[in-house]
């Protein structure tokens, strides 16, 4: 079981989202708690260029998160729309 740590930005921008869509990211986060890669519920897919930097695809919203395999967490970086800066680091 994995511990899920969102930033305060990602946590304000999920306050901020559709109801609908805030749900729908409140699901897949809690599904990420016992598999941080479940490539058949959700499009995910690994952030190029950083090491154990994933995404997830709500819409057109994207989840940003780093997995630390070791300490089992996983640290949501950000939620934003899909842009190039939601890669941004």
């Amino acid at each position: 079981m994995f511990e899920i740590y969102l930033s305060n930005t990602a946590l304000k921008a999920l306050k901020d989202l559709d109801k609908r869509i805030a749900g729908k990211a409140k699901g897949a986060l809690l599904t990420l708690k016992t598999s941080p890669l479940p490539i058949k519920e959700y499009d995910i897919k690994k952030v190029e260029g950083v090491e154990d930097i994933y995404r997830l695809r709500i819409s057109r919203d994207r989840i940003v998160y780093r997995i630390d395999w070791d300490k089992k967490e996983i640290n949501v970086i950000k939620i934003d729309k899909r842009s190039e800066k939601t890669y941004r680091l």
